[in-house]
């Protein structure tokens, strides 16, 4: 669509800008970032959809939470809601109302949404324009206030608590995965960044990623994440490089991983 046509134009006058070359890049941030940090966010994007369903009463098998976190994921690079209607819709399938899905896939959400805002806020204090910062913190506390009301009001009683943890454990691993994708991402093209700009550049992830409520598919992370350089000590156009090649590497990894679910759904009933 034209959000891509606009990335690639705009990667394109970023490399340029820059002088680099090819021969340029370290490899080796790429590599782990396809590696170890690409199948992490994926592992913590099934993770979330468990404690989602958790929410709702369910307990989805391994194969099936997989699933799930490959086609939301590949979902919410579409330009609409993708990750929250599969996401809604695998809930709603496993016997729930179609407001109990969205009502707990909405909790996690809020969740990130809230944790990124509280530590992404910190960090632009720290790096960045101080106004900015703290209006990011007030942000994410009015997301971790919503996220209780509605936690509180949807959520199973028994182990509330021990649920309430494993979320919020899960949506601060997203916070921590986003910061080292971006960080390998900008070390790849040689760039020093240290952890507070790195966890800075997450909220330009937050607004886009939680649950699809703004997705992904419209460019608008790679566009937060270059405005958002300049302001915590990076360039625009390094901005613009490392937002287009840590969507690139994510996207060849959920081709890989799309291959594999599409590979053994195949096999499946020869078993």
């Amino acid at each position: 669509g034209a959000s891509t046509v606009g990335i690639l134009a705009a990667s394109i006058w970023a490399w340029r800008s820059s002088n680099l070359q090819v021969s340029d890049l370290n490899w080796k941030p790429i590599v782990i970032l396809l590696v170890v940090a690409a199948p992490l966010s994926l592992l913590l994007k099934a993770a979330e959809f468990a404690l989602a369903a958790r929410i709702a009463g369910q307990r989805p098998p391994l194969s099936q939470l997989l699933e799930i976190a490959v086609v939301s994921s590949a979902a919410n690079l579409l330009p609409l809601p993708g990750s929250l209607l599969v996401t809604v819709r695998s809930i709603s399938e496993g016997g729930s109302s179609y407001g109990t899905a969205l009502a707990a896939s909405a909790v996690p959400g809020f969740t990130w949404l809230g944790v990124t805002g509280v530590g992404g806020g910190i960090a632009i204090v720290i790096v960045g324009p101080l106004v900015l910062g703290a209006v990011v913190i007030a942000l994410g506390i009015g997301a971790l206030t919503a996220t209780l009301i509605l936690f509180r009001s949807t959520a199973p009683a028994a182990g509330r608590l021990a649920l309430a943890v494993s979320i919020v454990a899960v949506e601060s691993g997203w916070l921590a995965v986003s910061a080292l994708r971006l960080g390998l991402a900008v070390t790849a093209l040689g760039v020093h960044i240290d952890p507070a700009q790195a966890l800075a550049l997450s909220v330009a992830g937050a607004l886009t990623v939680a649950i699809g409520f703004l997705p992904g598919g419209l460019g608008l992370r790679e566009a937060l994440i270059a405005g958002l350089s300049p302001l915590i000590g990076l360039s625009f156009d390094t901005g613009v490089l490392l937002g287009s090649l840590d969507r690139v590497v994510w996207l060849f990894f959920l081709t890989i991983a799309g291959a594999i679910l599409a590979t053994r759904r195949r096999i499946r009933p020869r078993i």
